[in-house]
């Protein structure tokens, strides 16, 4: 094997593919016994609020004022880009708090008497607020498990005619393990840093998908070339081969990604965080399924196809 194909990808597979079990085993029993995923108020209904205050307000004292009474576990998080010539305002929080009341409205004056009491009247506007009734999040959580169902169903036929059954399989174990392994490690980041399952860690895990299949199939696309081209190697090698001759540009994109997200996670302020922190797993997760998880499922088809035509 030449310099550049010098890593032995395949022979680390069984490594590779005992921690995956391992971290989605830990992630299963996180959820477990979490009694299911932190999703925030849009999933499990619920009332937001968006203030914003004309002078400097330190969201301590914004948390001190609803710690008690009727809002204790209220949610709170600041905006990144407040105190800017473009705004308004010196300081924007947005409430967000998990209740079944049904008039809205009177939570609403409480919320404002609160305001006024404890960080003073005229000191802030109420921009925005609103209400998620549970039956809308009901209706949230099965719109998403169908959008990724027919996600994965779409990308199985189109790697099946651009490729061949066994790739697509492979592609959709793959995927799969991207989703196991990102929401097992957002459920025990919820222990730590309070991460929810909100519509936009919903739309990062898609994004996920399409991101780690853009990067298996280019190691497919050199498979197959590669097939062809070193016919009667053992597709062991092909394998290792592809992955070694693609790694570069694997890196590349993925470095460059990740360049993004973590600018993203550090400066966007708590409104992006928690997409940014989806995205940084998922990236992660994604180039390293593409080239432990994918590919050497190829190799295990490969293998079970000629022991059922052995004993054929």
């Amino acid at each position: 094997m030449s310099a550049k194909n010098k890593i032995d990808f395949v022979g680390k597979i069984k490594t590779a593919l005992g921690l995956s079990l391992i971290v989605i085993i830990v992630g299963i029993l996180s959820v477990i016994v979490q009694g299911g995923l932190n999703y925030n108020i849009e999933f499990n209904g619920g009332y937001l609020v968006h203030v914003g205050f004309f002078e400097k307000t330190d969201i301590a004292n914004i948390r001190s004022a609803f710690s008690g009474g009727d809002f204790a576990g209220m949610d709170i998080q600041e905006f990144g880009d407040t105190g800017s010539e473009a705004s308004d305002f010196a300081t924007e929080v947005v409430l967000k708090m998990e209740t079944v009341a049904d008039n809205i409205k009177v939570l609403e004056e409480k919320v404002v008497s609160v305001l006024n009491e404890k960080l003073g009247k005229e000191s802030f506007e109420i921009r925005q607020a609103s209400s998620i009734g549970p039956k809308v999040g009901d209706e949230l959580k099965s719109s998403t498990l169908k959008a990724i169902f027919w996600a994965l169903l779409f990308i199985l036929i189109y790697i099946t005619i651009k490729f061949r059954f066994k790739y697509g399989i492979a592609a959709i174990i793959a995927l799969a393990h991207d989703v196991l392994v990102t929401v097992g490690v957002l459920s025990l980041l919820g222990f730590i840093m309070n991460v929810e399952i909100s519509l936009s860690v919903i739309a990062a895990i898609l994004t996920i998908v399409g991101y780690s299949l853009n990067d298996t199939i280019v190691i497919f696309d050199r498979i197959r070339e590669n097939v062809k081209k070193l016919e009667g190697m053992e597709l062991d090698k092909i394998i290792n081969i592809s992955i070694n001759e693609t790694l570069t540009r694997t890196m590349l994109t993925s470095l460059t990604t990740l360049f993004v997200v973590v600018i993203l996670f550090i400066f966007g302020g708590e409104v992006i965080r928690d997409l940014s922190i989806t995205l940084l797993i998922g990236i992660m997760v994604g180039t390293y399924s593409s080239i432990f998880i994918a590919s050497p499922i190829l190799i295990f088809w490969e293998r079970s196809r000629r022991k059922r035509l052995a004993k054929a």
